[in-house]
């Protein structure tokens, strides 16, 4: 049966296709639907592929840090569901703007023209850009997985040593101080 020249099978591989097409354009349901290789959540592509993302956002991060793309992967920082998608996204962005699809590759000025080129895209997709930077950031300058080195970045000491009384007195503490109004102090 056929109505103007298309037959049901024709109609419904037309709405398929359209479906595919616009799930496709949607980063929400390409994210809920894992439409993206799965080779993205594999540890060891990601971790380079993350690593170089960290070293973009803050090119003066140490490159040895063992910790710079762990917040990525940090079950109670929420980001973890989105990561395989994410990378997949940085180097689809880094194949299409510069031939080569592996991120970790390119030079910084090619990384930072990827990550502005994902922070122009869509809300959805810009957001989990932010994110990330914001995850980035966060992880490094506040040195959530190594509290005793901190961050020398900021001067950010980390946790608290204590370094000797001269350390967090001033040296003649009577000159901050008021004079008192009877010779020994009290008012009685």
């Amino acid at each position: 049966m056929s109505v103007q020249g298309l037959t049901r099978r024709d109609v419904l591989r037309r709405l398929g296709v359209l479906t595919a097409g616009l799930a496709s354009a949607c980063t929400p349901l390409r994210i809920v639907l894992h439409d993206y290789p799965s080779a993205f959540d594999e540890r060891d592509p990601a971790e380079r592929v993350l690593r170089a993302f960290v070293l973009t956002v803050i090119p003066e991060a140490e490159v040895s840090d063992p910790n710079l793309a762990r917040a990525f992967g940090d079950p109670d920082l929420h980001y973890a569901p989105y990561r395989g998608f994410f990378i997949s996204d940085l180097c689809r962005r880094a194949e299409a703007r510069t031939g080569e699809a592996a991120f970790e590759r390119l030079s910084l000025a090619q990384r930072t023209a990827v990550v502005q080129d994902g922070l122009r895209a869509d809300s959805t997709t810009a957001r989990l850009y932010t994110g990330a930077i914001l995850v980035a950031q966060a992880s490094y300058y506040a040195g959530i997985y190594d509290d005793k080195r901190g961050c020398a970045l900021i001067d950010f000491d980390g946790a608290y040593q204590f370094r000797g009384i001269e350390a967090i007195t001033y040296p003649d503490p009577e000159r901050f101080l008021s004079r008192p109004a009877t010779p020994d102090g009290n008012w009685v």
